[in-house]
């Protein structure tokens, strides 16, 4: 599990006339209230058997990647910013990182990817515990059958496409804390939570 402190942080400058505030002198408002905007990722795994049992089940935090936070922060400003399309598995246990090795998948699985079951949803948490958007993938019975997957990532890729993908394309990575074997009869369900809250 990843503890992901990923933060926004927001700030508001004001101008009247010539005057400009000057970075080296300290200026208090009493009304004003420091808020740190925060996302965070979270990741359900289920591997289910043939006979519609649990094999394994994990639940933890993912790295959002510094793409991720990219792609974020402009979709706020740009709807025509790419959204997330998918996922992809791999048999790294390389950690998750911002950049850099580990920003993107490390070891693909050829032929892993897969689009989201279904268009994103979007929920309200509750008033004042934030919004949470939902992506599922589900690689079936026969997909993908492999003994040693460790790593999955959230991509924007558009179409998505059968390559490792790239950190350009990654907005997150999460590494299963046990390695997950998926039998021709087994499926695979990974559900990815991103949570924003303002606060």
């Amino acid at each position: 599990m990843t503890i992901d402190p990923v933060g926004l942080t927001d700030s508001v400058q004001s101008r009247l006339g010539q005057v400009t505030e000057k970075p080296h002198v300290p200026v208090t408002h009493p009304r004003m209230a420091p808020e740190r905007m925060g996302v965070q990722g979270w990741v359900e795994v289920k591997l289910i058997g043939p006979d519609g049992n649990i094999k394994y089940h994990e639940i933890g935090r993912n790295l959002v990647t510094d793409h991720g936070d990219e792609n974020i922060s402009r979709r706020i400003a740009d709807d025509a910013e790419d959204i997330v399309t998918g996922m992809r598995l791999g048999t790294s246990t390389t950690p998750a990182a911002k950049a850099g090795a580990g920003g993107a998948i490390v070891a693909y699985i050829s032929g892993s990817q897969e689009a989201l079951d279904a268009a994103a949803t979007f929920s309200d948490k509750g008033a004042g515990l934030g919004h949470r958007t939902t992506h599922i993938c589900t690689w079936i019975a026969g997909d993908v059958t492999n003994a040693t997957i460790n790593e999955t990532v959230l991509t924007d890729e558009t179409p998505i496409t059968d390559v490792a993908g790239a950190l350009a394309n990654t907005v997150a990575r999460f590494i299963f804390s046990s390695t997950i074997d998926k039998q021709a009869g087994d499926s695979l369900e990974v559900t990815w939570h991103l949570d924003v809250l303002g606060a």
